[in-house]
């Protein structure tokens, strides 16, 4: 067995959900060594938000860089380069300073990550980059003649 995941809620310093589940978990890691690691529980995003990006912000996107650079790109390479400018690790070599962007994985975004820290990257980097206003959910879309 790798790992165990078991939601649970910590009200007065102690375990308030699955005791019962949390017990068996340290009966089965008994006498190994072991990574204990808490992290917060948030909603995940919804599929609705996410066909909202992909149906609506990535062809915006593919639209822009067609206009910037001349280049047609499908949607996993313009949401490739957006992860590539919007949700990265970056690695630091000590001994040169140089630096590298990692791409990290969107779908490991929660909502609030998701709403309030990568879309508002996406919207800036679009602004800025290519000079696009990428829209809400609740916005008119205005309908640009060619």
């Amino acid at each position: 067995m790798k790992a165990i995941e078991i939601e649970t809620r910590i009200e007065g310093g102690k375990f308030r959900q699955n005791n019962d589940f949390i017990i068996q978990a340290v009966q089965q890691f008994e006498g190994k060594e072991i990574k204990l690691i808490f992290k917060r529980k948030y909603k995940e995003r919804t599929r609705k938000e996410n066909a909202f990006y992909w149906a609506i912000w990535i062809p915006i996107l593919q639209r822009a860089v067609l206009e910037t650079w001349g280049e047609i790109r499908d949607p996993n390479e313009v949401h490739e380069i957006i992860k590539l400018n919007c949700n990265y690790e970056e690695k630091i070599n000590e001994e040169t300073g140089q630096f590298i962007r990692i791409p990290k994985s969107s779908t490991q975004l929660n909502t609030y990550e998701w709403e309030f820290e990568f879309k508002q990257k996406i919207r800036q980097f679009a602004m800025d980059f290519f000079n696009v206003v990428l829209p809400e959910p609740n916005e008119q879309l205005t309908i640009k003649d060619f």
